[in-house]
């Protein structure tokens, strides 16, 4: 009797390892390019953020120095595929599922943006851009912005989510669903104090802080609930649109 090959909703399909790795291939291809072709800089240095130079120092050790930068790039790739073999799932996908993954990403950043512009009639520009990321054209800020929406996301949301609720669950043997609610809060607090929080005035700005804590308990929901696919496109598409919206 011939088999018939099933396929999980797309709601369920957005969160798969291998969905999530071939929607995120295109973002991580572009950024390892550019880390050679556009974000490197006079005397050799490369410019990045900090979640990605700290995947790097953390794991400098291990890392032969032909791999460099491209690091968190092969974890990201390595790990997605240890997953969807571990779970023997079907290597079989449906592509309109990409799609719509983007349409949905596109969709989710709208209210972000909205939430932001509220925030910057409070106090100007919700995100500093440095100097020397202000000087970058068009698509080293595309580069930077897709850095900051895979690395950054992999080490509040992926990581840290994960880290926490494993400790919440199977050490101190609390109930899951709160314990993801908890995880969820704790990397939106240490998302937060990532950021820079001075208003104009270098004080502490409390429509900052809000601004960044709403962000990351938007972003963490956004994981749990869409997956990690989902919530890097999302990310990415705000920092872009905030990059030239600003200038």
């Amino acid at each position: 009797m011939e088999q018939v090959e099933t396929h999980d909703s797309y709601w369920v399909a957005t969160k798969k390892p291998l969905e999530v790795l071939l929607f995120l291939l295109p973002f991580l291809v572009f950024y390892e390019l550019s880390l050679v072709l556009v974000l490197r800089r006079d005397g050799g240095e490369t410019l990045t953020n900090w979640a990605h130079e700290a995947l790097n120092r953390y794991l400098n050790f291990a890392i032969p120095d032909i791999i460099g930068l491209s690091f968190p790039a092969i974890a990201v790739v390595v790990v997605l595929l240890i997953w969807h073999v571990l779970t023997r799932a079907s290597w079989s996908i449906r592509l309109s599922t990409l799609g719509f993954m983007l349409l949905e990403a596109v969709a989710w950043t709208i209210p972000l943006v909205v939430f932001s512009r509220v925030v910057h009639e409070l106090v100007p520009l919700v995100v500093l851009q440095e100097d020397v990321v202000s000087q970058l054209g068009p698509m080293g800020k595309i580069a930077i912005s897709i850095g900051a929406g895979l690395y950054e996301e992999l080490v509040f949301r992926m990581l840290l989510i994960f880290l926490i609720h494993t400790l919440l669950v199977d050490v101190l043997r609390l109930p899951s669903a709160p314990s993801t609610f908890l995880a969820v809060v704790c990397s939106a607090i240490l998302f937060t104090l990532y950021h820079p929080l001075q208003g104009p005035d270098e004080s502490l700005s409390a429509a900052r802080v809000a601004f960044y804590m709403v962000a990351g308990l938007s972003f963490g929901g956004l994981f749990v609930f869409r997956g990690f696919g989902v919530v890097v496109a999302v990310h990415s598409f705000y920092d872009i649109f905030t990059f030239f919206s600003s200038n």
